[in-house]
């Protein structure tokens, strides 16, 4: 029998019985629309979040202090630095050749753990202390203007006002942007009783959620510096942390091995992302044995349709053997059959999943933008080699299950199968 002769005898029986191929393809469908729309959930969160590393750069490094270890007496703070980081090393580590000019940016954080205020006119409220964020998280959109400006002086004196704040204060934008441009004051209340407050001039208005006000590195040290009763702050407490800028890519591990050889705490947006993508590939995995069942249950169907066909076809496979067919050509027709079954339902199956994929996309986008919340992006991405890889594997599916009943019909007795009724 030729390659022709055996396609058009598997594709005529299968439409002879259509309700029972359309059935038996159902579980396909299931088992590859579900591979299908897991899988590319993984590759599309995957994709986004390499754009977004990539966008704010791979050759960032990120160094903190080391801490010693949380006993009775840090429990509810934070540990006593082991080592500090002081001007001296930020000077020492511009100087790498691995390091970008002017690539080295030292921050002071003032965590809520310092009891801060803002007063303005007749409002108060506690709020958090923050600087100007040298570094953009994945996924997050730049804050804007609302008034004023919020590109604050390096040399201090000025502050930005984030509308969490303004909402502590119960006041709007409206109320404070004729205050643009005036002074505005920044309390700290130390537990000891010690209050002080900290004139600032009102540069503008950020878009930011958060309940925090903007101040320039000097003002933050000064104020840290009374908080913790620590005039010399920055020599004796150090900085916070510090974004390193490496000249690329290939040079940002050679200043991670440099700067970690100096006892600090560090890391690269290079080892976060390879970390998440070791991740995404375990989470990849427990996903596709989800639509992997399916198909196994899909498969036993295919297994009882093919049965069932060479019970229905017995004379026909003796008169096909009696004309000459060889056992070879038997098999090959039954395993093209059950591998037309397992196509069809994984052409159907990757058409659902692609479509599933952008109407969940939609779904997601909705609920992220009705939630306010800073995130845009594909997390549903069906690549070619994905839409291959289901088809091909459906079909693989579909021949293996096929292997046992084209096996069975290749036995048969001729003239048995011409006898039987």
């Amino acid at each position: 029998m030729k390659w022709g002769d055996l396609i058009s005898s598997a594709a005529s029986n299968l439409t002879r019985r259509k309700v029972r191929t359309l059935l038996t393809s159902v579980g396909v469908v299931v088992g590859i629309l579900t591979i299908v729309t897991m899988v590319s959930l993984g590759i599309g969160v995957r994709v986004e979040i390499n754009k977004q590393f990539e966008a704010i750069g791979l050759e960032r490094v990120f160094v903190t202090p080391p801490e010693g270890q949380q006993n009775f007496f840090t429990q509810f703070g934070r540990p006593e630095r082991t080592k500090v980081i002081t001007p001296a090393d930020i000077t020492r580590w511009q100087s790498l050749p691995d390091v970008a000019p002017n690539g080295v940016q030292a921050d002071i954080d003032v965590s809520f753990g310092v009891g801060s205020g803002v007063e303005i006119g007749d409002h108060s409220a506690g709020v958090g202390l923050t600087g100007k964020a040298n570094f953009q998280a994945p996924f997050q959109v730049a804050p804007t203007a609302l008034a004023g400006t919020i590109d604050i002086p390096p040399a201090g004196g000025s502050a930005v006002l984030y509308t969490g704040a303004l909402k502590n204060l119960k006041l709007t934008v409206d109320d404070v942007k004729p205050l643009i441009g005036q002074t505005f004051n920044i309390i700290l209340r130390n537990p000891q009783g010690p209050t002080k407050s900290f004139p600032f001039v009102l540069q503008g208005i950020s878009s930011d959620t958060r309940q925090r006000v903007e101040l320039a590195l000097p003002d933050r040290i000064k104020l840290k510096s009374w908080w913790l009763n620590e005039p010399d702050l920055i020599n004796k407490v150090g900085y916070d942390n510090v974004q390193v800028r490496a000249k690329d890519v290939a040079s940002a591990a050679t200043v991670v091995t440099e700067i970690k050889a100096e006892g600090y705490d560090v890391q690269s947006l290079e080892t976060i992302l390879t970390l998440a993508d070791q991740v995404f590939a375990v989470i990849n995995i427990m996903l596709s044995s989800v639509g992997g069942l399916a198909l196994l249950v899909a498969s036993l169907g295919i297994v009882n349709t093919m049965i069932m066909s060479i019970y229905e076809r017995t004379r026909e496979i003796g008169t096909l053997k009696a004309i000459g067919a060889s056992r070879g050509d038997i098999r090959l027709m039954f395993m093209l059959e059950a591998g037309m079954i397992g196509v069809i339902g994984g052409i159907t199956g990757l058409l659902g999943g692609f479509v599933l994929g952008k109407i969940l996309n939609r779904v997601i986008q909705y609920y992220i933008d009705s939630r306010h919340l800073p995130i845009r992006g594909s997390f549903f991405v069906v690549t070619p080699t994905l839409a291959l890889a289901a088809v091909a594997f459906a079909m693989l599916v579909g021949i293996v299950a096929g292997l046992y009943p084209a096996n069975r019909a290749a036995k048969l007795d001729p003239l048995l199968a011409l006898r039987h009724e």
